[in-house]
């Protein structure tokens, strides 16, 4: 069965990104761990992006914050949530959004930054 481009990428943008928000108790105790481990596979998987709200925006943080819980949210992308699940790092996504809903300012908090523009 051929599933018609147009629809295959309505579905990519409708599970984009998996989010996951920690309180800071979890911080302090080490939630944080996945970026080391995530970190050291970029080499290999450079497509792997984990986002957060840009610390800058309070607003967009409060709405963020108030719409998943937690005081710190993260959002992965399908490379990041995957390689998490192959190393047993074991988060509770709480939602898929689409690249629409993430945060206008975000901070890439593990990923290599996307290129713009040619040398030459």
């Amino acid at each position: 069965m051929r599933v018609p481009l147009r629809e295959l990428r309505c579905f990519v943008q409708i599970m984009a990104y998996r989010v996951v928000a920690f309180t800071m108790a979890q911080v302090r105790q080490g939630a944080l761990g996945f970026q080391r481990e995530l970190g050291a596979v970029l080499r290999e998987r450079p497509e792997i992006k984990v986002y957060s709200v840009s610390p800058f925006d309070l607003d967009e943080r409060r709405r963020f914050k108030d719409r998943f819980g937690g005081d710190v949210v993260y959002f992965f992308n399908e490379a990041a949530a995957q390689e998490c699940a192959q190393a047993g790092i074991e988060l509770d996504f709480l939602a898929d959004i689409s690249d629409a809903e993430l945060p206008r300012r975000r901070t890439m908090v593990v990923g290599m930054p996307e290129r713009s523009g040619t040398t030459g």
